[in-house]
């Protein structure tokens, strides 16, 4: 997905922008999917701990885990939606400018 949302302009949303702020928010949206990615990764060795360790400590870990993942990934998460709104941007007119962005390139 960065791949398109790096090709996406102003102009697949019809609209007009602040650089500065539409460029924070497609760096934003990189470093949302790179928290994404580290999250996935921390459940799947939460669960593998809760499956390989029976008991107390096995659910403590996943825990552990989940805990740490939704605490690297909120903040990004936030930081999308904060600039999105500073941009006006739904997330309906994300997937149109997406698919904009497909047809041009």
């Amino acid at each position: 997905m960065s791949k398109i949302t790096d090709k996406l302009s102003p102009e697949d949303f019809g609209k007009s922008f602040d650089i500065e702020v539409f460029n924070g928010w497609k760096k934003s949206i990189t470093e949302h999917e790179q928290a994404a990615i580290i999250m996935m990764i921390l459940y799947l060795t939460g669960t593998a701990s809760l499956l390989l360790l029976n008991g107390l400590v096995g659910i403590g870990l996943f825990f552990v885990f989940a805990f740490i993942g939704l605490g690297i990934c909120l903040p990004k998460a936030s930081k999308r939606k904060r600039y999105q709104r500073q941009l006006g941007i739904s997330n309906k007119d994300f997937t149109a400018a997406v698919l904009s962005a497909k047809k041009r390139v």
